[in-house]
């Protein structure tokens, strides 16, 4: 049996430079929280917290905690009111927000000041979104599929301009954005995808093509690895797990060829976990 890990699977640019700097800070710093989980990844959060940072969702219990003076701002980014409750309250932040999410929040502000209604494509309740929307003026709405964006009162919204999570699945943002071009308003679009989660997809595609089985790794509730599995199970037998425990050894044995892959909440620790349980 052979066993391939697709090309540049796990961790993102954007995710990387958040864990690598959290850690750096801890060399210097004591009393750290990060605001939110790092990633959607439960197995990755325990190296965040073995380093003695807290995790904490909650900026009410942030705020009212002595035992906090530094707050990590994670990749996926925060509105800006809650950036400024926590300077007023003397917190010291360090904004590890990905760059290419920060170039997104810039842009809902530019486009909202300029008097445009900003559609987002991309999951209400996904921390990136709730950032994103913090720069929007409340003059916004999120669909998650064509058919919420069905629902949209376009012929009341004069000005609108869409754009997306920048993680979210890249078919259903032109399926979005077709159905609005056909519409005929004057639309505003901007391509806000980032490039890297759909590398590793195009990578693991690649790799499907080639293998007879492939094995999508990361936590469940993470979006970007959701997004590839449902991707790559059009194109292959594929099957998303999170342990070796999820998997059943005697069933993948009938297949030569097995390709591994992970979405950008993926460390790589927990791809080759799995690739060398499967070879030994």
């Amino acid at each position: 049996m052979k066993v391939l890990i697709s090309k540049n699977a796990g961790y993102c640019m954007g995710v990387k430079r958040a864990f690598n700097n959290s850690f750096d800070i801890t060399k210097k710093h004591k009393k750290i929280c990060v605001f939110g989980e790092m990633v959607h990844n439960r197995f990755a959060l325990k190296s965040i917290t073995e380093k003695g940072i807290i995790i904490e969702s909650d900026l009410d219990a942030i705020i009212k905690n002595k035992d906090i003076e530094n707050v990590i701002i994670r990749a996926h980014g925060i509105p800006p009111h809650q950036e400024e409750t926590l300077l007023k309250n003397n917190k010291k932040i360090f904004d590890f927000t990905c760059p290419i999410v920060k170039q997104v929040q810039l842009l809902a502000k530019k486009l909202s000041d300029k008097g445009y209604t900003v559609i987002i494509s991309g999951k209400e309740t996904h921390p990136e979104v709730i950032g994103i929307t913090g720069y929007c003026e409340n003059n916004y709405f999120v669909v998650k599929s064509l058919e919420e964006a069905k629902k949209l009162p376009l012929e009341k919204i004069k000005k609108p301009a869409l754009i997306s999570q920048t993680t979210m699945n890249s078919n259903v943002f032109y399926e979005i954005l077709e159905y609005f071009k056909s519409k005929g308003n004057d639309l505003v679009y901007h391509n806000t995808l980032c490039n890297l989660p759909l590398k590793i997809q195009e990578n693991a595609i690649n790799l499907a093509e080639k293998v007879d089985l492939m094995i999508v790794v990361g936590d469940k509730l993470s979006a970007n690895t959701t997004t590839l599995y449902d991707k790559l199970k059009q194109v292959k037998t594929s099957i998303f797990v999170e342990t070796i425990n999820d998997i059943d050894k005697n069933e993948i044995k009938k297949f030569k060829k097995i390709g591994i892959t992970g979405g950008s909440s993926t460390p790589d620790w927990q791809m080759e976990e799995i690739k060398k349980w499967i070879e030994n």
